[in-house]
């Protein structure tokens, strides 16, 4: 609630300068967030009709419901990356608006006759770097928000990834008879969730991303302007706001401070990955990590039984029926 209002009242400082500079309020429509929100429903009821089918669940009872929608694809998942992507989102077009108010300013913010006057520059540049400010303000409730959040969902993520990726190694190991083709159409669900996993990492990583060089582009601007001919005026405030970015600089969008989120997170997830495979394929035959297979495995033959002898009960039952 203190980050939407945070926002709101952001949005209201922002529409007051907006009118006097002739600069849109940048924000992605509803219509844009409707079609994702119903793309990714229409996913998720398409991976569970693909997993009933492949995996020959013929009918649906109160036993299954449970395991259909509280596991693979995991509805947390999809619950998490909308809300995540849609603060990271905003966040990003109100960097990008800031960017839009200095793109306003005369080359080198200096004066020019019948267009921009020495304080009308001042009151902009500070204009800017209070709601600047305000911003970042803003990008530090999200992090105390969402970090633990964030920590929660890379970590486990990672570790689903890791793990059904070795059951589907795993198996290529112990069935070698069993075609490659089979095995891709036997585990398509599995398949479709490691690309989800990675679609909504990818699209986290990307969202954080914007906003850093939405941030980085306030700081060329800056830095592109030469001081030493600026007005007094106009100096002090280009002055306190390059101290401001400086000190803000270094708060980055993080797991609760345990990493931060960029693009050189993907180069440490494929790190990790590639070892941790290759340390599960080595230790394939310790007891832990064969008693964790051999759970996973029996956990799914007996769901599967069960769902089975269900239906053949309700079979047995329609025909005693009729008779």
């Amino acid at each position: 609630m203190m980050l939407i209002n945070e926002i709101i009242e952001f949005d209201q400082k922002l529409t007051l300068l907006s009118p006097a500079f002739m600069v849109r309020h940048r924000s992605l429509s509803k219509k844009r967030w409707i079609i994702s929100a119903i793309s990714l429903f229409l996913y998720l009821l398409g991976y569970e009709v693909c997993a009933l089918y492949l995996w020959q669940l013929k009918t649906v009872d109160i036993s299954t419901v449970p395991v259909l929608f509280f596991s693979m694809p995991y509805i947390t998942d999809f619950v998490v990356i909308i809300t995540i992507c849609f603060y990271l989102n905003n966040l990003s077009y109100r960097f990008q608006t800031l960017n839009d108010f200095w793109k306003c300013l005369p080359t080198g913010l200096i004066p020019i006759h019948g267009e921009w006057t020495h304080s009308e520059i001042v009151m902009l540049v500070e204009s800017i770097r209070l709601l600047h400010a305000k911003l970042s303000e803003i990008l530090k409730i999200f992090n105390l928000s969402y970090g633990l959040l964030l920590l929660g969902f890379f970590v486990c993520s990672f570790i689903d990834f890791m793990y059904i990726f070795y059951l589907m190694i795993y198996h290529e190991l112990a069935t070698p008879k069993v075609s490659f083709t089979q095995n891709i159409i036997k585990y398509l669900p599995l398949h479709l969730f490691n690309i989800q996993l990675i679609v909504f990492l990818i699209s986290i990583i990307v969202a954080v991303s914007w906003i850093k060089e939405e941030k980085n582009r306030i700081i060329s601007y800056l830095r592109s302007s030469r001081i030493s001919n600026l007005p007094v005026d106009t100096k002090i405030q280009v002055k306190m706001f390059m101290n401001q970015i400086n000190i803000l600089e270094f708060d980055e969008i993080s797991a609760l401070g345990f990493f931060n989120i960029n693009l050189n997170l993907v180069v440490s997830i494929l790190v990790l990955l590639m070892t941790g495979l290759a340390s599960l394929i080595q230790m394939r035959n310790h007891p832990i990590i064969t008693a964790m297979v051999n759970n996973t495995l029996s956990f799914y033959t007996i769901w599967k039984n069960e769902n089975s002898n269900a239906n053949r009960s309700r079979n047995i039952t329609l025909l005693s029926n009729q008779f």
